[in-house]
This record gives structure tokens, C-alpha cells and sequence, in this order.
């Protein structure tokens, strides 16, 4: 259960550095994630190609109930 916990945290602090891009600038966000000890290639990689990197993120499996 703490892998789940931190998946959340990561991902909702990568969605809102994504909203500190629009407001504040890619720097800002950056610094955002360096705060929150999440690696920046997260916010890189889903500046680059949105959409490529969500066909390849996609699990194989569905996860299990």
C-alpha cells in the first residue's frame, strides 16, 4: 500500500506543476517538484508530447481489483 501512496503524491504533484507552467513558468515548476523531491524528467517528458508519452504509459494488463 505505501507504492500506491507515493504513486498518488508523485502524480498529484506532478499535476499541479503542470498548472504552475501556466501560471508561473516552466522554472517555477521545476523548482516546484525539486521541493517535493519528484524527478523532474516527469514534467519534462509530458512537456515534449503529451500524447506520446500517454500511448506508451499505458499498462499491458489492467491492474487487479
Amino acid at each position: 500500500m505505501i507504492q500506491r501512496r507515493i504513486d498518488e503524491e508523485t502524480a498529484l504533484a506532478a499535476e499541479y506543476a503542470l498548472y504552475l507552467v501556466d501560471i508561473r513558468g516552466v522554472d517555477f515548476a521545476f523548482q516546484y517538484l525539486d521541493s517535493c523531491k519528484v524527478p523532474r524528467d516527469i514534467l519534462a517528458r509530458a512537456l515534449q508530447s503529451p500524447l506520446h508519452r500517454r500511448h506508451h504509459e499505458r499498462r499491458k494488463q489492467a491492474r487487479p481489483n
